[in-house]
């Protein structure tokens, strides 16, 4: 017997519309970027976000504000800059920390090149807000859910963003 895997529908058109996002920002002209090393690292930042949940026992039941959301967006894209500085330095064991997860005040540690460039960079809110517009469109039976499947696309989106960044500023 052979299982497949596959991904919910709400969760398919969340994170479509990350990529969207992306590809209307000008972020994704063609294939996305990625590393061996990023999905264990995802996997890793993910849990301990899960961990951090308000009411992390009953899922189902946490509840998250729109400031919280937006400080979710901005939390991903700061650890994808983070990420892609420690892979590019040759960091194997990629750590990273839920520190300011729902303050909005999130440290950000991937160098002075990165931090500046992340400063300019608007796609964090273009994320939440598609994503916030996409939750008025369509009924997420799970709205939790729908929402960390687009906050896993904004990582990895803009792990793309600083990665490619990086590889701009060595040439």
């Amino acid at each position: 017997m052979s299982e497949t895997f596959t991904t919910s529908f709400a969760a398919q058109i969340a994170a479509r519309a990350m990529v969207e996002t992306a590809r209307d920002g000008g972020f994704l002209t063609g294939s996305l970027i990625t590393a061996p090393e990023l999905g264990e690292t995802e996997k890793r930042l993910f849990l301990k976000m899960f961990a951090a949940l308000p009411q992390s026992k009953d899922i189902n039941n946490c509840e998250i504000s729109g400031e919280q959301m937006s400080s979710l967006f901005t939390f991903v894209f700061a650890k994808a800059a983070e990420t892609a500085a420690q892979l590019y330095e040759g960091v194997e064991d990629i750590q990273l920390e839920t520190e300011g997860m729902f303050s909005g005040n999130i440290p950000i540690a991937a160098g002075d090149l990165l931090n500046e460039y992340s400063a300019n960079i608007d796609f964090p809110a273009n994320c939440m807000e598609r994503f916030v517009e996409l939750s008025r469109e369509e009924d997420f039976s799970e709205p939790l859910y729908s929402l960390f499947e687009a906050l896993k696309w904004c990582y990895r989106l803009s792990f793309h963003i600083f990665w490619d960044y990086l590889e701009q500023q060595s040439n």
